[in-house]
């Protein structure tokens, strides 16, 4: 159970970020990112004390990725899926990058009990994840099948991300 809280984020506003930031880094019309290209080549010239690890199962343990500060870790099998093409693990290395963006320096608080889904930190990433992943603005009018092949994401994923943007 996650017990620490951030600010408040809606579905549409991580939408509306990730719109921004893939528009900042030129990708607006791409439907798929290379995500260790992005991780590892384009960030260090956007962060001055970026760092990114890829480290071995043994330190990372059940994590498949950390940020801490303004360093992804990721481990190694996951790293090797995202070279693969394996979508669950392109979704995580974008969800770290989701927390390098929205968390490394936001204020945290410890909630008591349960956190809202939208003051969630986990949510978040990988609410991001899917937006920054699976575009809204160049998907709609596709099949699961099709965005899961053109964004190099899951079926689970692809069908999930178009049931959000058909609300």
């Amino acid at each position: 159970m996650n017990n620490v809280e951030v600010a408040p984020r809606s579905r549409n506003d991580l939408a509306k970020l990730a719109y921004e930031i893939r528009n900042i880094l030129g990708l607006n019309d791409q439907l798929y990112v290379d995500v260790l290209h992005l991780v590892e080549n384009i960030l260090p010239n956007v962060f001055d004390d970026y760092c990114f690890e890829v480290c071995d199962k043994r330190e990372m343990g059940n994590n498949h990725g950390l940020t801490i500060n303004h360093t992804i870790k990721i481990r190694d099998d996951v790293y090797d899926g995202a070279a693969n093409y394996v979508g669950r693990d392109r979704l995580t290395v974008i969800h770290e990058f989701g927390h390098l963006i929205m968390h490394s320096d936001a204020p945290k608080a410890f909630a008591r009990g349960r956190v809202i889904t939208y003051k969630d930190p986990e949510w978040q990433a990988t609410a991001f994840a899917g937006e920054f992943l699976i575009p809204r603005h160049l998907v709609k009018n596709m099949s699961p099948d099709e965005v899961a092949i053109k964004c190099g994401v899951s079926f689970e994923a692809a069908n999930y991300q178009l049931m959000k943007i058909k609300r």
